[in-house]
């Protein structure tokens, strides 16, 4: 039984993992705290330093708000019921998924909820951050995959299920 659950967000608009987070405390009887790993610094501000884009902090710390801004409208609507806060964080010298175990170490969390994310096709040394915490933790991770990804995981299911059944029906007519 779970009493602290710590759910990564992103800056992605889809609110699936945080609503999933929210479900499973309510679940439970836990409480909950929504965490944003904040890099200061992104490989995406830095580019744009060399073409004159000297706000690019300004634009990190802007999508810090929203992301936090969004974070709470989903608590005070969705989790009215469960002790829920949002925390922001600095991600430090680690990795994201590292700084997220680090930080269920410190807040003494039995759960983490965080998104399946997606590799990347062309940088082959980056993991996804759910794997990542998945390794650095002893503590309980629950992936949770957006709508539109449970949607498709189930209609893939579903073709399964019909060709598998018009193979065996192909089967039967053929040995009748």
């Amino acid at each position: 039984m779970s009493k602290h659950i710590l759910v990564a967000v992103g800056a992605n608009c889809d609110g699936s993992v945080l609503k999933t987070a929210i479900e499973k405390a309510r679940h439970t009887g836990a409480r909950l705290t929504a965490v944003y790993v904040v890099d200061t610094m992104p490989w995406w501000a830095m580019t744009g330093v060399e073409y004159g884009c000297i706000d690019s902090y300004q634009l990190v710390q802007e999508l810090e708000r929203e992301v936090e801004r969004r974070c709470n409208e989903t608590l005070a609507t969705d989790a009215w019921d469960i002790q829920a806060q949002a925390l922001t964080v600095q991600l430090g010298s680690n990795s994201v998924g590292r700084r997220i175990a680090r930080l269920a170490d410190e807040l003494d969390a039995d759960m983490i909820v965080g998104g399946a994310g997606h590799g990347s096709k062309w940088r082959f040394w980056e993991e996804r951050m759910s794997d990542v915490v998945g390794r650095c933790t002893r503590r309980s991770v629950l992936v949770a995959t957006s709508g539109a990804a449970s949607r498709e995981e189930a209609a893939g299911e579903s073709n399964r299920r019909r060709d598998k059944a018009r193979a065996a029906a192909h089967v039967h007519a053929q040995t009748l």
